[in-house]
């Protein structure tokens, strides 16, 4: 498992986006998107206020220590940022953040529409400071439309989105995936809208705004729905434990084992061409039931909806049958019957996997800081010649304001002081 060395950031000199300057401005809604742009090899610095991000508050925390370093969710947002402090309410400190985007690439904000103006941050003001700048603008809703200045979570996203629709069934009624899904996939696609408009400043030779919404983000990943609608008329929507086709909820295919679940889709391969052969499994450890029968297993075989009282009977079947077993091997033994088995995996058994360790995948950071090594996620992709690399562990409030303001900007220790008295920084 590789391991990051020591300070914050690494250098990356091999990355894709090695060159590039990036200014962060975002929350929630933008911080991760910011953090692969650096991960790419991007220098990303990260300007908060001085008494540091507010997301620096969002738990849980290292050792349930609350404190504004100890935040594992801005250790994950924020890897191998740099950070600088700067007050954009001041003019001073809008003079300083301008001066700072003269020589950047990108800024991403997540401010309100209408309101980054306050701050300096619109980009109408950026491309006036720097006409080369791309601005990626992430909020709730976009910058137009009647619902643009609505306040939102990543709750609101995930319902005004469509995704929480498809979650949940009939019985307890639409629910939120546990995970922030609504940030992810906003922080992901702005990724992909910041790297394009880059592309395309250097075939154009011009910025340009990047108007990103958290839920046009969701609405795009919400798998075919939409175009069952438009083609068939017919809602998809929350299927429970089953799966959900064509506006019918299908058989049962999460199913509890010894130790945890799996998933097995087709009512765990009893519905289909291959029903057969997982008839037979179930026959030869004498819990097949009334399945073994000729008139069952052609019934089986042929792809058409079950009634009611055979759906029941079939997941009784299959529930005594999994409820005394590990799920890694019913999982083994179905794959090697061509059935479509897999386990559930939790937190810990993904951070074990055999399959994510054999890919490197898991990176090892060191905190110098606190004189420990912790395991993060790594690569989303894997490029051959310029490659991802993790760079670090999140910086602490203002931790590079002398090397940004002094190297990136020319001030010299006296301009430096003088902006700390005046809680410009």
């Amino acid at each position: 498992m590789p391991e990051s060395v020591d300070g914050v950031p690494s250098p990356h000199p091999d990355g894709p986006l090695s060159g590039y300057r990036i200014l962060d401005l975002a929350d929630e809604k933008g911080q991760l998107c910011a953090r692969v742009l650096g991960e790419l090899g991007a220098d990303v610095i990260k300007i908060e206020p001085r008494a540091g991000d507010r997301t620096r508050a969002n738990g849980p925390f290292f050792r349930d220590e609350e404190g504004r370093e100890s935040s594992l969710y801005w250790w994950a947002m924020n890897a191998g940022k740099r950070s600088v402090t700067c007050e954009l309410r001041l003019d001073a400190g809008r003079e300083l953040f301008h001066r700072l985007v003269a020589s950047a690439d990108a800024v991403i904000e997540t401010s309100a529409p209408g309101t980054a103006k306050d701050i300096g941050a619109d980009p109408r003001t950026l491309a006036g400071v720097n006409a080369g700048a791309v601005v990626v603008s992430i909020t709730n809703f976009g910058q137009t439309g009647p619902a643009r200045n609505l306040p939102a979570t990543d709750i609101v996203g995930s319902a005004m989105g469509g995704h929480m629709y498809l979650n949940g069934s009939d019985e307890r009624g639409p629910v939120r995936t546990t995970a922030p899904q609504a940030y992810a996939q906003v922080n992901f696609q702005a990724a992909v809208g910041a790297v394009t408009a880059l592309y395309a400043r250097g075939v154009h030779g011009m910025g340009q705004h990047v108007d990103v919404s958290m839920q046009e983000s969701m609405a795009n990943a919400m798998d075919n729905a939409q175009q069952t609608w438009d083609i068939l008329q017919v809602n998809n929507r929350g299927p429970g434990p089953g799966r959900m086709s064509v506006g019918r909820v299908g058989p049962r295919y999460i199913y509890e084992a010894s130790d945890g679940w799996v998933a097995a889709l087709g009512m765990g391969g009893l519905i289909g061409p291959n029903s057969g052969a997982v008839i037979d499994w179930l026959d030869e450890t004498g819990e097949a039931g009334p399945l073994a029968a000729p008139h069952w297993r052609e019934r089986l075989a042929v792809v058409q909806p079950l009634e009611p009282d055979e759906q029941d009977l079939l997941v009784g079947i299959m529930e005594k049958f999994c409820r005394t077993r590990r799920k890694d091997d019913l999982v083994r033994e179905a794959q090697a019957r061509a059935a479509g088995w897999a386990p559930v995996y939790s937190p810990r058994e993904i951070v074990e996997s055999y399959q994510l360790e054999a890919r490197d995948y898991w990176v090892q950071v060191r905190h110098e800081d606190l004189g420990e090594t912790f395991v993060y996620p790594g690569a989303p992709w894997k490029l051959s010649a310029t490659p991802w690399k993790q760079r670090g562990r999140a910086p602490h409030v203002g931790e590079h304001n002398e090397a940004v303001y002094g190297d990136a900007l020319g001030l010299d220790p006296d301009d430096i002081a003088r902006l700390r008295r005046t809680m410009v920084i």
